[in-house]
């Protein structure tokens, strides 16, 4: 009988683990089918006082509240170059590029060799203007008055920097010196004396020189249409843009610059279902984006012609489900 007693009592003991295990299995089980997974990812911009920047730091808070288990860092940049190899490299998930820079890393040509073939787009964002500044009172009123004179094009690696050095050179004009800084930097240095004049690839109004001219008079320098057709000529995937006047509080004539479509973009290697998510939501956002910058009127899907790289699958999947016609070179090779 002991022996019976010491085997029924082990059994009962095996059944209660059992039981006790099956239960805790169902718990977890239930607990994750119920918990968005999280998604932590790293979003390149470009340098603080940028466009880039402000947009960025908004479109995060949004989609974390508009996506369950998203959470985006923002980080500081030099720009689209860098966002299309940080990209490439693994070394960041997302991230804000002109069509211009980003079309030539995805292809190898241009300011690189390298095919950066890991990016893809998601969707368009804004037009943004080649800004050329000075202060008035310098005697800088035309783009060729940058001749012998210290101007900055921007950080290193910003479409700033790589589409001012491509202007200079195309129209001969030589500074004495030529200092990539951020544009924060170069606004100081504006102020201070120790730059004579810069560019700036922003959206219109671009948050840094509202800020400027609330305590200097700023000179707007626009093109001529001869100096306009030839960097068209050597450039095409730049375009032509006329800033209204009254735009900025010194502007009293339209401006003729250069402009650039900017593209949120993304690595391949992101699931197609968080990525269709991103772009579903940045759109049914618009009005909150718009909130935090009026460049996010121009944020409609349609625009998404304008990009110089292939889409992610995950955003293929959303415009063609709104019956976004899409051309055969935007769709990824992986589709």
């Amino acid at each position: 009988m002991v022996k019976n007693k010491g085997f029924v009592f082990l059994l009962i003991v095996c059944v209660m683990l059992a039981i006790v295990s099956g239960c805790s299995g169902q718990e977890k089980k239930e607990t994750g089918a119920n918990s968005p997974e999280t998604h932590k990812l790293l979003l390149g911009t470009s340098s603080q006082g940028g466009t880039y920047y402000v947009w960025g730091g908004g479109w995060a808070d949004i989609m974390a509240k508009a996506v369950p288990g998203v959470d985006i860092a923002v980080e500081v940049t030099g720009g689209p170059t860098s966002n299309m190899q940080l990209i490439q490299s693994g070394d960041m998930d997302l991230g804000f590029v002109t069509a211009w820079l980003g079309g030539e890393g995805y292809n190898g040509v241009g300011w690189t060799s390298e095919k950066h073939d890991k990016v893809r787009s998601i969707f368009a964002m804004y037009p943004s203007v080649m800004h050329m500044y000075s202060l008035q009172g310098k005697g800088i009123k035309t783009i060729k008055d940058f001749s012998s004179r210290h101007v900055s094009t921007g950080a290193p690696g910003s479409t700033s920097a790589e589409a001012g050095s491509a202007l200079l050179d195309a129209l001969g004009i030589k500074p004495s010196k030529i200092s990539g800084i951020p544009t924060s930097t170069s606004v100081d240095g504006l102020r201070d004396g120790t730059i004579d004049a810069g560019f700036a690839v922003t959206g219109v109004p671009g948050p840094f020189m509202l800020d400027l001219e609330t305590t200097h008079d700023v000179q707007h320098i626009g093109l001529t249409d001869e100096e306009m057709d030839k960097l068209l000529a050597e450039y095409p995937y730049w375009s032509e843009m006329d800033v209204p006047a009254g735009t900025y509080k010194h502007q009293k004539e339209d401006l003729k610059v250069v402009a650039f479509w900017n593209l949120a973009v993304a690595s391949a290697d992101l699931s197609e279902d968080l990525v269709y998510e991103l772009v579903k939501s940045t759109f049914e956002t618009n009005d909150q984006l718009q909130a935090v910058d009026p460049t996010a009127k121009d944020t409609i899907a349609e625009n998404i012609k304008y990009s110089t790289i292939p889409l992610h699958s995950g955003a293929l999947k959303y415009y063609r489900e709104i019956g976004i016609e899409i051309p055969d070179e935007l769709v990824p090779p992986e589709a």
